[in-house]
C-alpha cells in the first residue's frame, strides 16, 4: 500500500462524510414509457425496514436486490427492487401506507392513489445494471496528470475492488468487468500511449478516456493474460485474478528466453487461485510482458511491425534512452543506473569498478531519507537489451501463433 498524505475521514477519525461521497453506478431509476409506450423497467432504492409497505401496494412479496456489503468496497451497498410498471404518485402512496397502517383497501387510499399502480418483475440478464457503489467495481485508474516529453504519458493499472482516490486519479469503469481487463490492457500499450502523446495534452479528461477504443479479439486475449500477471501483484487482487484466470494461461510462454526466471515465473503453474507466484515481479519479465502487450495490441489493430517500431523509435525517445543504458544480470534483475537517476547507481558503479565479470556482485544503499538500507546480489553476465528486436520476435512469434503470418505472404 502506498504512503500517502490523504485518509478517508475527518480529523477525528468520522468517515460518515467519506462513505456518503461514494457514488452509486449506474445511476438508479423509476421505470419509465416511451413515446412508443412501451415500459422500460429499472432498479428503485428500497429501505428493508421498509419492504412491508412496498409490499401493501404490490399486493405480493417483494423481492429485493443487492449486493454482499462485506464485499471488498460494497459498506454503503443498498438494495432495490426491479420495477417494470410504475403509474401515479407510487412514493406518495408509499408513504400514505405507511402513516396509516398499511391500509391498502381502504376507500381513502383508492380515492387518492387511483391511478397509482406499481409492478415488479425478474431482471434477468439487466442485474449487471444493479447500482452499485462505485468503489465496489475493479477499475482501471490513471494519473490525471501528463507530460508528453516524459518517458511514459499515459499511466495507469488496474486497481482492485475497494479502492478509492482523490480527484488527481482517474478512474474508468464498466458493468461488464470483463471490459475493464481489456480496456487496462489497450491503455498500458505505447499505441494508446502514443494517441495521448501526440495530443499534447498536460491533463487527461473524461473527453479523453472516452475516445479510447474497446478493442477485443485473439490477439487482445492472449495480452490480457499478460496484462493480469502484471497487474495481480498482492492478494488484494485475489479475486480479480480468479474472476479472469482461465486453464489455457498454463500454455502460455514468453516468446524470447528468460533465463532463470522461468523457474520461478513461469505459466504452467498457474491456478484459479491467486498466489504469490502468479504476479510478475521479476525486472525482466515484466519487460517482456510489457513489450508483448504493445506487440499483441499492435497485431489486434492491423499495424505492421514496422509501424510499431515508428511510433516506439519517433514518440518514445526518453523510454528508448534509458533502454540503451539498461542492463540485466542472469537472473532477470535490472541493474540500477544514473540515466534512470535510481538509488543504488552510483554504489552498484563503485562496486563493479574491480569487478573480475564472473562473481556475483554485492551493493548496498539508504532509501527513506536514511531509514532504510537495501542490500541486493547481482550475477554475471550482464546483458544489454534490444527493444527493437523484441518487437520484431514478438511480432514474428505472435502472427504465426495467430494464423496471421501465411495470410500476410
Amino acid at each position: 500500500m502506498p504512503r500517502a498524505v490523504y485518509r478517508p475521514g475527518d480529523q477525528s477519525g468520522n468517515l460518515d462524510a467519506f462513505y456518503s461521497a461514494i457514488p452509486e453506478w449506474p445511476k438508479y431509476q423509476k421505470p419509465y414509457k416511451d413515446e412508443t409506450g412501451q415500459w422500460h423497467a429499472g432498479f428503485w432504492p428500497i429501505d428493508e425496514k421498509k419492504a412491508p409497505v412496498w409490499e401493501a401496494l404490490l399486493g405480493e412479496p417483494l423481492k429485493l436486490y443487492g449486493m454482499d456489503r462485506s464485499f471488498p468496497g460494497a459498506k454503503t451497498a443498498r438494495t432495490f427492487g426491479y420495477f417494470c410498471r410504475w403509474e401515479g404518485d407510487v412514493l406518495e402512496a408509499i408513504h400514505w401506507l405507511a402513516a396509516n397502517e398499511l391500509k391498502r383497501n381502504s376507500e381513502a387510499f383508492s380515492s387518492k392513489f387511483s391511478g397509482t399502480f406499481l409492478k415488479q418483475t425478474a431482471p434477468g440478464k439487466n442485474i449487471d445494471f444493479l447500482p452499485k457503489p462505485l468503489t465496489a467495481y475493479p477499475k482501471y485508474g490513471l494519473r490525471a496528470m501528463c507530460q508528453p516529453a516524459n518517458e511514459r504519458t499515459l499511466i495507469g493499472s488496474l486497481t482492485p475492488r475497494g479502492v478509492s482516490a482523490i480527484n488527481s486519479v482517474r478512474f474508468v469503469s464498466f458493468t461488464d468487468k470483463s471490459r475493464v481487463l481489456s480496456f487496462t490492457t489497450f491503455a498500458n500499450s505505447i499505441v494508446a500511449d502514443f494517441f495521448f502523446k501526440v495530443k499534447g495534452r498536460s491533463n487527461i479528461h473524461e473527453n479523453d478516456i472516452s475516445q479510447i477504443p474497446i478493442i477485443d479479439g485473439d490477439a487482445i486475449k492472449l495480452a490480457n493474460y499478460r496484462t493480469l500477471r502484471l497487474s495481480c501483484q498482492t492478494s488484494s487482487f485475489g479475486d480479480l485474478w480468479s474472476d479472469f484466470y482461465t486453464s489455457e494461461m498454463r500454455q502460455e510462454n514468453f516468446t524470447r528466453d528468460m533465463l532463470e526466471v522461468d523457474t520461478e515465473e513461469d505459466w504452467s503453474s498457474l491456478s484459479t487461485d491467486w498466489k504469490i507466484s502468479c504476479s510478475l515481479k521479476n525486472d525482466l519479465t515484466r519487460r517482456q510482458a510489457n513489450l508483448e502487450i504493445d506487440v499483441l495490441v499492435a497485431i489486434q489493430l492491423g499495424l505492421a511491425v514496422e509501424q510499431l517500431i515508428q511510433v516506439y523509435s519517433v514518440q518514445f525517445p526518453v523510454m528508448k534512452s534509458y533502454e540503451t543504458v539498461d542492463q540485466y544480470d542472469a537472473r532477470g534483475q535490472r541493474l540500477p543506473n544514473t540515466a534512470r537517476k535510481e538509488a543504488g547507481a552510483r554504489e552498484l558503479r563503485e562496486a563493479l569498478q574491480n569487478h573480475d565479470g564472473e562473481s556475483p556482485v554485492t551493493a548496498s544503499w539508504d532509501i527513506d531519507g536514511g531509514n532504510e538500507t537495501v542490500t541486493k546480489t547481482f550475477y554475471p553476465p550482464f546483458s544489454h537489451v534490444d527493444r527493437i528486436e523484441d518487437y520484431q520476435t514478438a511480432y514474428q512469434v505472435f502472427s504465426e501463433r495467430l494464423g496471421l503470418a501465411a495470410k500476410d505472404d
